[in-house]
């Protein structure tokens, strides 16, 4: 399977039961065009020799760091996963403000035995942080700037933080992400 492309972020909002650690979502959303995804895990290493060699190992994943880029950054999006307060328009940034927990998915074009296919991969857990800014004058040539928003992968209780499935269309994986995040009926 060879990856050919990135589409279609899609978030929600998490709400994790403390008593038991099941997560429920508050309906997809899209945060803006996919520009690129990058995630490094990070996995607990252990192993124990006995009897001069490897008796056993094990291989973990504790969590990781997501960084997440996009085409816009729409203040109301941005202050819904980030966790800032929105009034008429108006976004303030506070230093007491904590990013909610959302879940996150994507899909991935891309080609088996030239066939094309789209695996949607849901990240169960993530945490956004602030991105940094910075902004450059426009010169002789126009260069277009991206956002980059930064993360943390969160492993839900039950230990299950991906899942990942292939499909034949761009629509049913989308419409897979989008009933994976599907609010409760009240």
């Amino acid at each position: 399977m060879a990856k050919i492309g990135l589409e279609n972020f899609l978030y929600a909002v998490a709400t994790v039961n403390p008593a038991t650690g099941a997560i429920t979502y508050g309906g997809a959303k899209k945060p803006g065009k996919a520009v690129s995804f990058n995630m490094t895990v990070n996995k607990a290493d252990a192993t124990l020799y006995a009897d001069d060699g490897l008796a056993e190992s094990d291989d973990a994943v504790t969590g990781g760091d997501i960084t997440l880029g996009i085409d816009r950054y729409d203040l109301t999006t941005m202050a819904e996963i980030l966790g800032h307060t929105i009034t008429e328009g108006e976004v303030v940034d506070n230093t007491a403000d904590v990013a909610p927990y959302v879940g996150l998915g994507r899909i991935t074009p891309l080609m088996v035995d030239n066939q094309r296919k789209f695996r949607a991969t849901i990240l169960a857990l993530c945490q956004f942080s602030e991105p940094d800014d910075s902004d450059t004058t426009r010169g002789e040539t126009v260069e277009f700037g991206t956002y980059e928003i930064p993360g943390k992968l969160i492993i839900p209780t039950n230990g299950e933080w991906r899942k990942r499935q292939v499909f034949d269309t761009a629509a049913a994986a989308a419409a897979y992400i989008t009933s994976a995040f599907a609010a409760p009926n009240p």
